[in-house]
């Protein structure tokens, strides 16, 4: 039996299976685009540090317990799946099955597994979004925490927001984007929570998509916080990462263009990088972020370049821009070190 992929070995062995990503943020991969990754036709769509970070549930096609492996797969320069990598995995895989790919995997072989080099362990946060949504996408019930958060979502004097479970909130969020009734109990109190509670729930919210009417509300706050006399930049970072599950929107577009406007700290740049880069498919929101980098955040310049330019939506635009004699002589001057420093 001829195994050299992940999507091989998942078929092969008679298994449903569904596919996440947990780099930047929680994304679903389809396995259609995940098949075209194996076979190298195309880059891995989030690279982070230069690896996919990927949650693999599966399950018998005739039931049974699903499984979940967290796989860091190395990735080459142009975003490639390295092949050999994977190849090792599903080598240390077969071996714990004993050549048979469709005995099901003890809980002792399931930990060897997760000693190899290409697992890891996700943050709570992303393990909460992770579990919420993969128990949305295959019809099953939320956890027996998510009652206690409508509970207090519809009488918070009653309830004591200390004994919420953070796995309840990742439940509310994965299903504001399909539930009307639930997403207008939180636009009602959302303001109103305690400050833990508001900043998990909105943590969560990153993971998924969000109805357009809440994401507004939410770039809506950044106003009040900017016209407080000493603004807090990690609130603003919050929420605009809560909304990193929609798609580029206009209040969301003239709120990051009014921001990079005037000066913005280390956590506003980060936030752009890491959570909302696909806004920098816009040349003159990337131009002008660059330029920022470049001129006030200087010691972040390196890291964060590369990891922009390692994103297959953003590399052409990037890459057409090296040598742009319109460039700020600032940028100029932070890619010429950068390659040099490359250069040796």
């Amino acid at each position: 039996m001829h195994i050299d992929t992940l999507s091989d070995f998942l078929t092969q062995a008679g298994t449903d299976f569904r596919l996440f990503d947990l780099g930047r943020r929680l994304q679903p991969l389809a396995q259609d685009d995940f098949a075209a990754i194996e076979a190298g036709r195309r880059p891995y769509p989030w690279p982070l540090q230069r690896h996919a970070w990927l949650a693999v549930c599966y399950w018998q096609q005739q039931g049974g317990q699903p499984y979940v492996w967290f796989l860091k797969i190395p990735l080459d320069e142009r975003g490639l799946f390295n092949n050999a990598a994977v190849k090792h995995f599903l080598s240390a895989l077969v071996e714990q099955l004993g050549g048979d790919i469709h005995a099901p995997l003890t809980e002792e072989q399931q930990q060897r597994l997760a000693d190899t080099p290409f697992t890891f362990q996700p943050p709570q946060d992303k393990l909460a979004a992770f579990h919420a949504r993969l128990s949305l996408s295959l019809g099953h019930a939320p956890s027996a925490f998510y009652q206690g958060v409508l509970d207090y979502l519809d009488s918070p004097d009653t309830h004591d927001w200390q004994r919420l479970g953070l796995q309840g909130l990742a439940d509310v969020a994965a299903r504001l984007d399909t539930d009307a009734t639930l997403t207008k109990r939180v636009q009602q109190r959302l303001w109103q929570l305690p400050a833990p509670v508001q900043q998990a729930l909105l943590a969560q919210c990153e993971h998924h998509p969000l109805p357009q009417a809440l994401a507004k509300t939410m770039i809506e706050a950044i106003n009040g916080e900017q016209e407080r006399a000493g603004p807090d930049e990690e609130r603003i970072g919050l929420l605009l990462r809560a909304t990193a599950g929609c798609p580029p929107f206009r209040e969301r577009s003239v709120k990051l263009a009014s921001l990079m406007s005037l000066n913005p700290g280390p956590t506003l740049m980060l936030t752009l990088a890491a959570r909302l880069w696909q806004e920098l498919t816009d040349e003159t929101l990337l131009l002008q972020y660059l330029t920022l980098l470049a001129e006030q955040h200087g010691e972040l310049f390196n890291g964060l370049f590369a990891e922009l330019v390692s994103v297959p939506a953003l590399r052409p635009l990037i890459l057409a821009n090296l040598h742009n004699p319109e460039l700020p002589a600032p940028l100029k001057q932070a890619l010429g070190s950068l390659f040099s420093a490359a250069r040796g």
